[in-house]
């Protein structure tokens, strides 16, 4: 078996073990997204919750294409943070 071929096979099973954490845990994964878009949004103020809120999305959309449950609430705002407080601060 070559270099190539055992690396390959590496690759496979990183993917196959990747893919499981995602199904098994894929809210927990959802609600971290959630709470990290949220943290984001306050440490900078809320200015730059358009793109943190777009960020979100294509993260969450990234963990349900790979077999990620999500989280049970439907599409909740990014820019809550923590505590699940809207609009993280004043915008300049």
């Amino acid at each position: 078996m070559s270099l190539l071929d055992k690396l390959r096979g590496s690759r496979a099973k990183a993917k196959q073990q990747a893919e499981q954490v995602v199904e098994q845990h894929g809210d927990k994964i959802a609600d971290g997204i959630e709470k990290t878009g949220g943290a984001v949004s306050k440490v900078t103020g809320g200015r730059f919750d358009d793109k943190i809120d777009k960020g979100v999305s294509k993260a969450k959309e990234r963990l349900e294409q790979s077999g990620g449950n999500g989280p049970a609430t439907e599409n909740p705002s990014a820019t809550d943070d923590i505590d699940g407080n809207k609009g993280a601060g004043p915008t300049p």
